[in-house]
């Protein structure tokens, strides 16, 4: 499983892709901070994942679902935010998001929500 990391805070965008080193089959094959780098990335990397924040330096995680999930609908999509009003879940959901985590105590979930799609690859995802 190939992911991408699309967090705009250095650090936490580093624990990300120390936290997918962590799962067996998962591979890191790219990392973005703005919309732009994402989209791009995204594009020239054709990942099976996103780890996708929804504030960004120069917009947000919508803005990046909005242009690659219709070329990729197979996607899957954790959306990690401080964000975690019901609108914004909401909102992460409808754009295309399979999962949506508050990074301030659901962080540990990322693991475990990769474990369960990589041992069950064709069953859509639970919100």
């Amino acid at each position: 499983m190939r992911a991408f990391v699309i967090e705009d805070a250095p650090a936490l965008r580093k624990r990300l892709i120390a936290m997918l080193a962590t799962v067996p089959g998962v591979e890191a094959v790219g990392e973005a901070d703005s919309v732009r780098g994402a989209i791009d990335g995204v594009l020239a990397t054709a990942p099976d994942v996103l780890l996708l924040d929804l504030q960004l330096l120069d917009g947000n995680g919508l803005e990046v679902l909005a242009a690659v999930k219709p070329s990729r609908p197979n996607l899957r999509v954790i959306v990690l935010s401080n964000l975690v009003t019901a609108q914004h879940r909401a909102a992460s959901l409808a754009a295309g998001a399979d999962v949506f985590l508050d990074k301030s105590h659901e962080f540990g979930r990322v693991p475990e929500t990769l474990r369960g799609w990589l041992a069950t690859p064709d069953v859509p995802p639970v919100h």
